[in-house]
């Protein structure tokens, strides 16, 4: 990793510098005290005040407030970053061509410039919500096992809602409780109270089945006791059959969730 940092330097040497890290498609970051003005689907002012600009090595350019996750100004992947200094400004302008917008950032002081070489291949994974895995698995039951179909999603009982309700290929009630992360022992108390409560609705005997990519010692432990079931789940497995249901769905023009909900 190429780091460089620059301080205590003119308006022009910033510039200079500025405009040829950004030519040869470094990043940059320039905590400055500055304005910054858009104009195009909308327009907008922003008054002086201290802040972080960053221009990626795409070109993506954000200007950062001291608080808050969110950049206050933002061009994703501009057309043209021209810096220069005029009026005793230092003015670094983000030009996007489609759609037509431009954000100017004009600085009166700059505190600090790093200029840095990064280089990133890692393959991002995005691992799904509960909602994603109740849908998925309500659509493909066999993931949790074979013979099972669900016939209710989100139901309704006493103690609150049951994830996923169906039936074995025995015919007896089975009651799932999905979690996204370690189940612990409260996981395991929940599924119990739902179990108890369609058990006492029914008047028939009904399984409970937790289903977690893992779970605590103590809560196998318990879900033993109580006379429950542990079923081991894949996060990795199902995103890799997200995508390909994706995939199919892109070429036949149907929505993921018009494919899942038809299955």
């Amino acid at each position: 990793m190429d780091v460089r940092v620059y301080q205590g330097l003119s308006l022009e040497e910033y510039a200079d510098i500025i405009r040829k890290a950004i030519a040869q498609h470094k990043v940059v970051l320039i905590y400055a005290s500055c304005t910054v003005d858009y104009e195009g689907r909308g327009a907008s002012t922003l008054g002086e005040g201290e802040r972080i600009i960053i221009v990626k090595s795409d070109w993506a350019f954000l200007v950062h407030r001291p608080n808050g996750y969110s950049p206050v100004n933002w061009q994703p992947q501009s057309s043209i970053i021209d810096v220069y200094v005029e009026g005793g400004l230092l003015v670094l302008k983000a030009v996007r061509t489609r759609p037509h917008e431009v954000v100017t950032v004009r600085m009166s002081e700059v505190s600090l410039v790093v200029i840095s070489s990064l280089s990133d291949k890692a393959e991002f994974i995005e691992y799904m919500s509960e909602h994603d895995i109740r849908d998925l698995l309500a659509s493909k039951p066999e993931l949790v096992e074979e013979g099972l179909s669900i016939t209710s999603i989100e139901k309704p009982v006493e103690p609150g809602f049951v994830d996923l309700y169906g039936i074995d290929r025995n015919g007896r009630i089975v009651v799932i409780e999905l979690k996204r992360v370690t189940a612990t022992k409260e996981a395991v108390n929940q599924l119990y109270r739902y179990v108890q409560a369609v058990r006492k609705s029914i008047g028939r005997d009904v399984r409970g089945i937790l289903v977690a990519p893992s779970i605590t010692k103590s809560a196998l432990e318990l879900v033993e006791r109580l006379g429950l079931e542990y079923k081991q789940l894949n996060l990795r497995k199902l995103r890799g059959i997200i995508e390909k249901e994706k995939q199919k769905t892109s070429k036949s023009g149907v929505s993921l969730l018009e494919f899942l909900s038809r299955r």
